[in-house]
């Protein structure tokens, strides 16, 4: 750019580029390094929206009069021009007065021998003709030997005739600026400052997002959400940061047919998640484009969501950020940041199988033995997968069946291996671990309470098989015993969830069976017993509270 300007002969410049990939931040460079006196106080000016010669006259002088006013000489210059053309004007005919008339009659002062950039051609007014543009630049260029750098944004130029038409009479050099996205992201950086900076730097390289204006949304959203948390661990933050990367990028426009928000929080696990991210975007999810989406996730680390995207999402849409979220979010990554290395360790071997073809068969295998060795930090579904990436190596059945093993030995040494629910997205398990499961699923179930279950269900909003038998073998008596031996927040959490159902009966009645009718006369057992004081006082409050009221009176009454 430097080197076109400096040959006089080029009177008209393009800049051209995608929108936001730093053209006037390049221009402006050029003007701060230019020796040129022309080229520093070059007068700019946006054509965005403007929709005749006038408009542009008075822009054009509103931009100069602070280039002007530096210098004296040409301030009394162009003050003697617009006095004599005033008395002139007024002279010949007094309606010639008006402001208009004398910017156009000012101008050839003012742009003599001067730079003038001319932004956002594409986003002219239709009113303003490409006629009277191209008349403009050859008055100015060819009589009062102006200089004029015109900037394109090359991707958003719905009239592509001007283009050629501009290219054709009036332009001399054009020169294009295709940014790469770690230019992108390091002019952004500057700008943007962020203690994050290589972690977001990956994420927008793998991304491949070039547009300055939308990598600095994407670092303002993250210093927003992150904050100032110092010394995060690099796993947590190759959990956090690519997502947020991605979602940010999706929200903000900036990936050309990339996925919709729904997409990426369907890499979770439960069913809130995929109900919520329906409600995000009802968008439908287009076949032909799944398979370079996946592989765009795949790339980014991202193997899963959960309530953090979610939480991200919400941010995005709404600029409402729940900082008490995100700190028991983060809390939660850092605790868990042994399992967090873990993923990244099998994400690291699958791109290695996959895409390292100079690895030979022995070299994964090694890699593969190290992940065996902690395959009980590793999930029963990954664990799975892994096994049948295994066995396609030569030799990998082997290590795929000591991997299962392992995993199988330490699931049962768990305490809590009755706590694990099955996958909603039905994901596939190795046999050998379908079994561990199926073999303890009618231990587990005998041990689910009904309190247990009916909190389970309020606090995840899902159920599984366990929560389902728990609901529909429960009795009236059951229902009585754990309404009155519950502490106060137990209490609390179990009759507004058991409400709940009873209000909603519809949706629960086909996994529950008659359990809220049976809660119901529990209700009312307890409501007719003159012994339950301050009992029966609260669950009538309820009751009413949730329009329900009729299901306990009619029946006292009745009794009475």
């Amino acid at each position: 750019m430097i080197e076109i300007l400096s040959d006089q002969e080029n009177k008209v410049i393009a800049l051209t580029g995608k929108w936001g990939t730093g053209k006037s931040h390049l221009l402006q460079e050029v003007k701060t390094a230019s020796e040129d006196e022309a080229i520093k106080k070059a007068i700019c000016v946006s054509l965005f929206g403007i929709s005749d010669m006038n408009q542009l006259c008075l822009k054009i002088i509103q931009s100069a009069i602070p280039t002007i006013q530096s210098s004296q000489a040409t301030w009394n210059k162009v003050a003697a021009t617009l006095s004599g053309l005033r008395k002139v004007a007024v002279g010949f005919n007094k309606g010639f007065s008006v402001l208009d008339d004398l910017a156009q009659l000012a101008l050839p002062a003012i742009l003599k021998d001067r730079v003038l950039v001319l932004d956002d051609i594409e986003r002219k007014h239709e009113k303003l003709s490409i006629d009277e543009i191209l008349g403009f630049i050859d008055e100015f260029t060819e009589l009062y030997g102006a200089r004029i750098i015109l900037i394109l944004n090359s991707d958003q130029l719905s009239d592509k005739d001007m283009w050629e038409k501009l290219r054709e009479k009036v332009i001399d050099q054009e020169v294009r600026l295709d940014t790469s996205s770690a230019e992108a992201f390091d002019i952004a950086s500057r700008l943007t400052p962020t203690r994050y900076g290589g972690a977001i730097k990956h994420a927008v390289e793998t991304i491949k997002l070039t547009n300055i204006r939308i990598v600095r949304k994407v670092i303002r959203a993250i210093n927003r959400i992150l904050g100032t948390r110092d010394q995060l661990p690099e796993a947590v933050l190759g959990r956090m940061i690519p997502s947020t990367v991605l979602l940010s990028a999706i929200h903000y426009k900036g990936i050309e047919d990339g996925p919709p928000i729904e997409f990426v929080l369907q890499a979770g696990s439960s069913k809130e998640l995929v109900e919520r991210s329906r409600k995000i975007v009802a968008q439908p999810v287009q076949d032909e484009h799944q398979a370079k989406w996946k592989l765009l996730v795949h790339q980014l680390g991202i193997n899963s969501s959960d309530e953090y995207e979610l939480l991200v999402a919400d941010y995005l849409d709404t600029g409402l950020l729940d900082e008490d979220a995100v700190d028991l979010i983060v809390s939660r990554y850092v605790a868990e940041s042994d399992a967090l290395n873990m993923l990244r360790r099998v994400h690291q071997f699958r791109e290695h199988v996959i895409w390292h073809h100079k690895l030979s068969n022995n070299d994964l295998l090694v890699e593969a033995r190290t992940l065996a060795n902690d395959a009980d930090r590793i999930d029963p579904y990954t664990v799975t997968s892994l096994h049948e990436l295994l066995c396609e190596i030569p030799g990998g059945d082997i290590i795929g069946d000591i991997m299962v093993e392992k995993w199988i030995a330490a699931f049962a040494k768990r305490s809590d291996h009755g706590s694990i629910d099955r996958d909603f997205f039905r994901r596939k398990l190795h046999p050998r671990i379908e079994a561990e499961f199926d073999a303890l699923a009618d231990e587990v179930e005998a041990k689910t309470t009904l309190y247990d279950a009916c909190a389970h269900i309020a606090n995840h909003h899902s159920w599984g098989t366990r929560q389902e038998v728990a609901m529909r073998g429960s009795t009236v008596h059951d229902h009585e015993m754990t309404i009155k031996s519950l502490e106060v927040e137990e209490f609390k959490l179990f009759m507004s969830a058991m409400i709940d159902m009873c209000v909603n009966s519809a949706t629960y009645i086909k996994h529950f069976g008659s359990a809220m009718d049976r809660f119901t006369e529990a209700c009312r057992n307890i409501c007719s017993d003159p012994n339950s004081g301050r009992l029966a006082q609260i669950i009538r409050l309820l009751f009413d509270d949730a329009k329900l009221a009729s299901a306990l009176t009619s029946s006292i009454e009745n009794t009475a």
